[in-house]
């Protein structure tokens, strides 16, 4: 059994808010997930996430997983207290050679967590997050929507005609997702691809839009902005891995699982020629001289019905919120709850559920 006492805001998603907090007796500092949830609710977001980071813990990119409580009226999850996210330290563009590091850590998270069964479904570059222990350091965080890998044939829906959300953050979701494909290792690979490009372009082309575009029409344009831009196109001016890297991932088929061993030898190949040392701080300073490039931008929208049928509050990707100094937020769970039902796709089957739930530490107190 764990107590933590709860310090300032660090934080906000869909599901509540995060804390920094600290360990009542040891003083441990710590990030704590708290969201309003009621006793009688069985399968909960932040029961969820403790699971699969359960399941996940021992590799270098998971956070720590400290412990997990449901107590009346909240639930909590503890985990280890990170640094900014990699949206935050971007200032223009990143040099390459950490662009570089990051992806290597990236693709040996993914290996990871795919290796176990489990696709996140919401990579972007607010989920990077730096160490505060190890500045050579970037880990994978939130959770929330992953699930298991789907077995057979993948269900599809259309996202516009049924007004329904696009599963992870519209920015950095795959064209699988945008096509309402269920999402596999393949798309976490793709949203990683539009992750790093854009952290060495400083920019996509397509998140830029009319202030009073709807979010049909949103989901519309960004849709075929992507899939007007090859891998090739967007990594213009930088070396060829990265728009190879894009242009792999959207070659996969839905239940391949990619090579992550060739992945990450072209990017070991890619740090070595670049004289990248991984034990060496990672340099968010920008390079002196921004490099222009281009992409094509597809300007011609196809008609949407804008009148979004209830996703009227449906913001997938909240960029110009700036509101705290860290990224432990935008987890977007629009398909967390579908017209009021707890998705049942975002479980663990009871007894491998059971098991994981033993070897997670219990929070029995909370203390504001």
């Amino acid at each position: 059994m764990v107590n933590y006492r709860l310090g300032s805001i660090i934080g906000s998603g869909s599901y509540g808010l995060v804390f920094r907090a600290v360990e009542v007796g040891s003083e441990t500092a710590v990030a704590v997930k708290k969201s309003r949830v009621s006793l009688r609710v069985q399968r909960t977001i932040l029961r969820h996430e403790s699971r699969v980071l359960q399941l996940l813990q021992g590799h270098p990119a998971i956070p720590v997983l400290y412990g997990y409580g449901q107590l009346p009226h909240f639930e909590y999850l503890s985990l280890e207290l990170l640094g900014a996210n990699a949206k935050e330290l971007l200032v223009n563009q990143v040099r390459v050679p950490t662009v570089v590091r990051v992806v290597q850590q990236m693709l040996s998270a993914l290996s990871h967590v795919h290796k176990l069964g489990i696709v996140h479904r919401d990579i972007k570059p607010e989920n990077v997050l730096t160490s505060l222990s190890d500045p050579s350091k970037v880990l994978l965080i939130d959770f929330g929507i992953s699930r298991l890998i789907h077995k057979g044939v993948p269900s599809q829906y259309n996202p516009l005609e049924e007004s329904r959300h696009v599963v992870g953050t519209l920015h950095w979701a795959s064209l699988n997702a945008h096509d309402g494909i269920d999402l596999a290792p393949r798309d976490d690979l793709e949203s990683l691809a539009y992750a790093a490009l854009f952290l060495l372009r400083g920019d996509l082309p397509w998140r830029s839009g009319p202030d009073s575009e709807s979010t049909q029409r949103s989901m519309a344009r960004i849709r075929n902005s992507k899939a007007e831009c090859t891998g090739a196109a967007l990594a213009t001016n930088f070396p060829p891995e990265f728009g190879e890297l894009l242009d792999y991932s959207r070659q996969l088929k839905f239940d391949q699982i990619p090579d992550y061993s060739d992945l990450e030898l072209r990017f070991t190949r890619l740090a070595e020629r670049l004289g990248c040392q991984p034990e060496d701080p990672l340099d968010w300073a920008p390079p002196d001289v921004i490099t222009p490039t281009s992409a094509p931008i597809y300007d011609e929208i196809p008609d949407a019905d804008d009148s979004s049928g209830g996703n009227e509050d449906e913001d997938e990707d909240d960029d110009d919120d700036e509101n705290f100094s860290n990224s432990y937020f935008e987890l977007d769970i629009g398909d967390w709850d579908i017209q009021g039902n707890r998705d049942r796709d975002l479980t663990f089957p009871g007894e491998q559920a059971q098991t994981l739930d033993s070897r997670i530490p219990q929070i029995s107190q909370v203390e504001a």
